[in-house]
């Protein structure tokens, strides 16, 4: 039987008995690991109570997880409507859901900010709604984060733009982005698990409008060996240097688990990826400065071996049709090619230390990825372990016979392109790596850079952000426990393109793969617990 808690961890040491204000150099962030279930009145009770657990140490804000609270019901947002009159549903009970009632009271109480996520509706069967764009007369769902601030009145509302299947609900707009302020100081944008994959918002509401710390709602499913949870968390708090706030849905038999608070390049504050059921509150002081912590942070919470076994993972079934080379131990210098890419890497190993130590293989990729549900561009250079010299025993984890790497550098030479029309790139990139207790390295253990290039055909533009681009990934020290490491990125300007080198037999896999994502219920209806 799982093993459910319901705690709370707290992150930071003195903290002040004071709200943050404009004027300090940090502010207190709480998210939430939530457990899913499928009652909505005691989740709504439990949020209430979470809230006041964020407050009680003095958290500014609070975040929850995507799709934890309204399991199956519906709530109203009215923002461009009965919301510019009546701000504070806490206020006029009589006007609002019991949910947007309830949060606001909570907000209010404990004076403290609350990002919560819901299933929204707008309901256009009788024709127009008041600041709603309803272009038919039938029932919209939406995807939806409501913010909330210290009086309790609700400030912002963002749409998903990114579905993740969900074929009962309507994408929010391109061009309305989550964005709000705070009587700390701070300016966040917020978006929703999926979201965390696009051009549009994630890269764009921090290089357009400058923001430099994120609120994150999620459920994500984690996938071996670039996307698990906390790993892509990081290594985009890292890449943008961004202050990171992501709460996860825990529901471990599908693979849901993980958050944590992340700071720039320092990494995490604090974060966790849990094997069992579980409901915890991770709280942590968050320079406004992303990357300058000056105190000492916990960092992950691990779990036991047994434990995290638990945890449902995909992995990620185009890496058998990557560019790759089994490593041996000693020294080994290579590149290996794919289309645009070339990656060097320049490896030493020891000898495997028994006989389920794992073997090891270099990998090269620029293609398409088939977690993102449609063809969307990647590439990636990557070291992964793997149980047998057969590449589909990638990847793999072993808690037992170990093999030391000695020396790892990976390089990528590819190339980047500005986009003037949304103001941000084009691609971008992020350093991996994760370990066999599922965190990635602390930052302090590799180095990570990105360098333009100057080549006969193309002169070092004054613009970083177009043209040829040599990006370098090494440990500093040797490692004993990594799974993968390597460079991964998103082409965003190849999305919906599929490579004439991908064979029509390539093609239908990735169809079948999508599928099976796409309809959990019917392949994998034995992970899923019985209530949901």
């Amino acid at each position: 039987m799982a093993r459910h808690s319901l705690c709370i961890l707290l992150c930071l040491f003195g903290f002040s008995s004071q709200k943050s204000t404009f004027d300090d150099t940090s502010y207190v962030a709480a998210v939430v690991e939530y457990e899913v279930r499928a009652n909505s009145s005691l989740n709504l009770q439990n949020y209430v109570q979470l809230i006041r657990d964020a407050a009680k140490e003095n958290a500014d804000i609070v975040v929850f997880p995507e799709m934890t609270l309204t399991v199956r019901d519906h709530v109203v947002v009215p923002i461009n409507g009965l919301l510019k009159d009546y701000p504070v549903p806490a206020l006029q009970p009589n006007l609002y859901d019991e949910v947007l009632v309830s949060i606001s009271s909570a907000a209010k109480e404990n004076q403290i900010y609350v990002v919560v996520n819901v299933e929204e509706i707008v309901d256009c069967t009788s024709g127009d709604v008041a600041g709603e764009s309803c272009p038919e007369q039938k029932v919209y769902l939406y995807n939806t984060n409501v913010v909330l601030d210290r009086g309790g009145a609700v400030i912002d509302r963002y749409r998903k733009i990114n579905l993740f299947g969900e074929s009962t609900r309507k994408p929010g707009s391109l061009s309305d982005l989550g964005i709000f302020e705070t009587d700390f100081g701070v300016k966040f944008g917020h978006f929703i698990c999926f979201d965390l994959m696009f051009q549009v918002p994630a890269i764009q509401i921090v290089q357009k409008y400058n923001i430099t710390d994120i609120v994150f709602s999620t459920m994500w499913f984690s996938e071996l060996p670039y996307l698990t949870a906390v790993q892509i968390q990081e290594a985009y708090a890292f890449s943008m240097n961004v202050n990171f706030l992501g709460a996860g849905a825990n529901n471990v038999r599908v693979g849901s688990a993980g958050s944590g608070i992340y700071s720039g390049k320092a990494g995490a504050l604090v974060s966790i990826i849990p094997g069992v059921s579980t409901t915890k509150l991770l709280v942590a002081r968050v320079p406004k400065v992303p990357g300058q912590v000056n105190e000492t942070v916990p960092g992950p919470i691990y779990n036991s071996p047994t434990e995290q076994d638990n945890l449902y993972l995909l992995t990620d079934p185009s890496l058998v049709s990557h560019t790759t080379r089994l490593l041996t131990p000693g020294n080994q210098q290579f590149i290996l090619t794919d289309n645009d890419v070339s990656c060097y890497f320049r490896v030493r190993l020891s000898e495997r230390s028994g006989s389920n130590a794992p073997f090891y293989r270099a990998f090269a990729h620029d293609g398409v990825n088939v977690y993102v549900k449609r063809d969307a561009g990647t590439v990636g250079c990557l070291l992964a372990a793997c149980k047998t010299e057969d590449v589909k025993s990638c990847v793999y984890r072993s808690d037992e016979d170990v093999v030391e790497i000695q020396e790892l550098q990976i390089k990528m030479a590819y190339h980047r392109h500005y986009n003037t029309t949304l103001k941000c790139n084009d691609i971008e990139f992020f350093p991996i790596s994760l370990r066999n207790n599922m965190f990635p390295l602390n930052p302090a253990n590799f180095t990570y850079k990105e360098d333009p290039l100057e080549t006969k055909d193309y002169e070092k533009n004054s613009n970083e952000n177009d043209g040829p681009v040599e990006i370098t990934n090494k440990i500093k020290s040797p490692q004993t426990e990594i799974i993968s490491f390597g460079i991964w990125g998103r082409v965003f300007n190849r999305d919906g393109k599929i490579l004439k080198d991908f064979s029509k037999e390539d093609i239908e896999k990735y169809i079948e793969i999508e599928n099976i994502i796409y309809n959990p219920e019917k392949d994998r209806s034995s992970l899923i617990d019985d209530e949901l």
